[in-house]
């Protein structure tokens, strides 16, 4: 049977998601701005930094839209929750480490 929560911890409980959502928002567009910096700065387009500020770009753009669709955090394959840990090294991200893994080992 589910456990029935009272209304104030549901409360104090979204309110600390929403803080963390926040937190991982301003990672992601600090991030994107840097991204798009070396973008900025780099002029030869067969740099690697190009290619992966264009990966990274891509990537957290990404990230934004799911966040801003309530699909952000969860992974894209077998939806799971990400580790609020793993969210904050990488905001971007957007498998679990096994999914992340799998993919690698068929690729």
């Amino acid at each position: 049977m589910a456990e029935i929560r009272s209304p104030r911890l549901l409360f104090e409980e979204c309110r600390r998601y929403t803080a963390q959502l926040s937190e991982l928002r301003m990672l992601l567009e600090e991030r994107l701005h840097a991204a798009r910096a070396e973008l900025a700065r780099v002029r030869d387009p067969y740099d690697t930094r190009v290619r992966q500020a264009r990966h990274d770009v891509a990537a957290i753009e990404a990230a934004l839209e799911r966040m801003d669709r309530g699909l952000y955090g969860t992974c894209t394959r077998c939806e799971a929750f990400l580790p609020l840990d793993r969210l904050r090294l990488a905001p971007h991200v957007q498998q679990c480490a096994a999914c992340a893994g799998e993919a690698r080992m068929s690729a």
